[in-house]
């Protein structure tokens, strides 16, 4: 799988592929809910930086790992996005539930600025 996941504390953190499609995603969901259930995870940073297209199955992700952060007083945050990309979150209405940030770092500080 070509992105990469990382563990910051109670933050998972999601490098998302360059084509976020159906079967990409769906491998995501498995993953993602392998670190819900293994490790106590809050808030979870998806990393847009290399991704360059993204369909539905991909809003859907976001909306699911949403349902599980915020069961969990959580957020959701979205980094790294181009002008693409940042306009089909911004239609498909994920920036009313998720935060963005310009990138990891800045995403980190906010969620330790929450705690």
């Amino acid at each position: 799988m070509e992105q990469l996941f990382d563990v910051k504390g109670e933050t998972l953190i999601v490098y998302l592929p360059e084509e976020l499609d159906h079967h990409y995603a769906g491998q995501i969901r498995k993953e993602t809910d392998n670190y819900f259930t293994g490790k106590r995870i809050r808030d979870v940073v998806f990393d847009y930086e290399n991704t360059f297209f993204m369909d539905s199955s991909g809003i859907g992700l976001v909306m699911g790992r949403y349902r599980e952060v915020r069961y969990l007083k959580g957020d959701v945050y979205i980094v790294g996005v181009n002008q693409k990309i940042s306009r089909i979150l911004e239609i498909s209405g994920l920036y009313r539930i998720a935060k963005r940030r310009k990138n990891i770092a800045e995403a980190l500080e906010d969620i330790r600025e929450k705690y």
